[in-house]
């Protein structure tokens, strides 16, 4: 499967956003088999050779495509609106190497890239994901010298309608997800919550007394540490305000830690107000971010009101992997006070308000023991939003959406022969139905019909029903395992149904109202699990193209039904869909079900060996 990421940011670049992306595609390509393209801008300070609209390299099987354009700082309107404006022209004609995509994902930087995903993914034909890491215009109000109501509101008509073209859209946090269907229009149901993560692995709590500390001199001090991006939105004017009350508090240290639009007047105002124990420290590379973090015996996390829901300080991540306390200035709603209240993990105080962060900083000051009980509360959090847990959230969603792509268009045809014959079968069937249920009540007293969840086009799940064939409770007893030759779980009564296949009859309504067709793949069920050689299990939907059969509605009967052994694992079953898939026909649905019925008048739908 094909994924395509639009966004400004991407390795080299030190920002959140960036970074979280570059992990986020190697390890889609690494762990989970997409081929990734991703269409990005140009790294600050890296240098250009020669000149060329789209630049491509490859970087940890990703291929990356460098849309030309400026590179001016963050700190003026001027810069960023040139920024933003070359990337999207010369982004606008990159097409990956590798063919069409699938899925096209655009994320939020700049905020109108979303149109040239949206753009690629027509084309393509391909499914399209809007990742909202932030909100406009709400962020926009961040920027000092600029004010425009008309690229607002126009800002708001992009954001409304992407959202609104998007097959999927991902919220980074509860609060962001309600502001998108209550602000946007965004409909719940296309709305998917995937936090932003650290990687546990690579972040874990260390001693305070290590290489970075001493390096820097905050092995025997009480640190206070921001860590991230010193841009606009983190209101770190009032950690200086706060550390302005505390300067009289000499075993406390204040360290900003980053890069910034923000950093060199925050710097210079420091400097002017003589804090010394504020100290500003560079950005560090991943390998030395546990030290780093470690170095720290509190951190901060603040967001300026009113940007709740608008974006989500990702920071806070990497603060719980490393098992450290921190305090939160943050509004109400915003997702970091409620990680905070759930899982007891820092402290809580009004944006904006220096009064009450110095309270706060000198209260973990002073109970060390409350610090401590933070931070083991920190890094309990912390493993559940590690980082594989939700790049294994995103890869269920592109395999989703990038499936319902694949599906092509349902024959009319096909759906009226459906309809028209589950219709009769129901009618015709009717007396049946009463016998059937008459023997499977009387046989041991359980339910008559059995439901279960199925999957079926596009990996959509839906009741299947079924009348009962197994012992009550199977399904709990010995798990989701595929019936096997003198099953134990089959009953007498159910031996006969399903030899003849009346057991599937209920299914004729699952057709007759959509969930599936006559012939198709066989609708599996969620996680369903068999034996390989040996006695191990594995779980199907763990097979490589597993997915792919969500391409066309399930079916009651089909290739694999009729013509494989019954008794072959599923994933030689597979081929038989695939082929199924690759050579479907009307023509060729009519002649499975005239077999279907030929294998039911004979009754060897149970038989080991070729049916026909």
């Amino acid at each position: 499967m094909k994924i395509c990421f639009f966004n400004r940011s991407y390795w080299p670049d030190h920002g959140a956003t960036g970074q979280l992306l570059t992990a986020l595609c190697e390890d889609l390509a690494a762990r989970h088999g997409f081929e990734v393209s991703v269409v990005c801008g140009e790294a600050q300070g890296r240098p250009r050779s020669g000149f060329a609209p789209v630049r491509r390299e490859w970087r940890n099987g990703v291929e990356i495509l460098r849309a030309a354009g400026t590179t001016f700082g963050k700190g003026r309107f001027a810069g960023r609106v040139a920024n933003y404006l070359s990337y999207f022209a010369s982004a606008w004609f990159a097409k990956p190497l590798s063919g069409r995509p699938d899925v096209v994902v655009a994320l939020t930087d700049p905020p109108i890239i979303g149109l040239a995903a949206r753009s690629a993914a027509r084309r393509s034909g391909a499914g399209f994901v809007f990742l909202c890491q932030d909100l406009f215009p709400e962020v926009t109000h961040l920027i000092e010298d600029f004010r425009s109501r008309r690229v607002d509101a126009v800002l708001e008509r992009v954001s409304r309608s992407l959202v609104r073209a998007a097959d999927r859209v991902v919220a980074v946090g509860e609060t962001m997800r309600d502001r998108l269907v209550e602000r946007r229009g965004a409909d719940p149901s296309r709305v998917t919550v995937i936090h932003n993560w650290a990687d546990c692995a690579a972040i874990t709590p260390q001693p305070k007394d290590n290489p970075f500390a001493r390096e820097h001199g905050l092995h025997d001090a009480f640190v206070v540490m921001h860590s991230g991006n010193v841009g606009l939105s983190q209101d770190l004017d009032t950690l200086l305000d706060a550390a302005a009350l505390l300067r009289d508090e000499r075993g406390i240290v204040f360290a900003v830690m980053g890069d910034g639009a923000r950093r060199p007047a925050l710097e210079a105002r420091a400097r002017a107000q003589g804090l010394s124990q504020v100290r500003f420290l560079p950005h560090q590379p991943a390998e030395r971010l546990a030290d780093a973090f470690a170095s720290a015996d509190a951190f901060v996390v603040s967001l300026k009101r009113g940007l709740a829901g608008a974006i989500v300080p990702s920071k806070l991540y990497g603060i719980l992997a490393a098992g450290r306390p921190y305090v939160a200035a943050v509004e109400p709603a915003c997702e970091v006070a409620a990680i905070t209240a759930k899982h007891d993990c820092g402290l809580l105080a009004p944006p904006g308000n220096a009064d009450a962060l110095a309270g706060r900083i000198l209260e973990l000051y002073r109970d060390r023991q409350l610090a401590g009980h933070l931070g083991d509360n920190a890094r309990r959090a912390a493993l559940s939003f590690d980082r594989p847990l939700q790049v294994d959230a995103y890869a269920r969603l592109l395999r989703e959406v990038g499936v319902r792509a694949r599906a092509p268009r349902r024959s009319r045809l096909k759906r009226v022969f459906d309809v028209s014959l589950a219709g009769l079968g129901l009618l015709v069937s009717a007396p049946l139905w009463a016998a059937i249920a008459i023997a499977v009540k009387a046989a041991d007293g359980g339910p008559i019909f059995y439901g279960q969840d199925r999957v079926g086009l596009g990996g959509r799940r839906f009741k299947g029903w079924k009348f009962r064939s197994m012992v009550p409770d199977a399904d709990k007893r010995w798990g989701p395992l595929q019936a096997s030759e003198n099953d134990c779980r089959v009953t007498a009564v159910g031996r006969v149904l399903r030899a003849t296949a009346m057991d599937e009859l209920p299914q004729l309504w699952n057709i007759f109202v959509g969930d599936m067709s006559f012939v198709g793949p066989r609708a599996l069920v969620p996680a369903e699990i068999e034996s390989r050689a040996g006695g191990t299990l594995e779980r199907l939907e763990d097979v490589r193209g597993y997915e792919a059969r969500h391409a066309v509605q399930p079916g009651l009967t089909g290739l694999a039904q009729v013509f494989a052994p019954r008794n072959i694992p599923r994933r030689q079953k597979f081929r038989y869909d695939l082929l199924y898939i690759r050579r479907r026909s009307f023509r060729l649905d009519l002649a499975l079900v005239a077999l279907s019925f030929w294998i039911t008048f004979h009754g060897r739908w149970e038989h080991r060996g070729p049916k026909i």
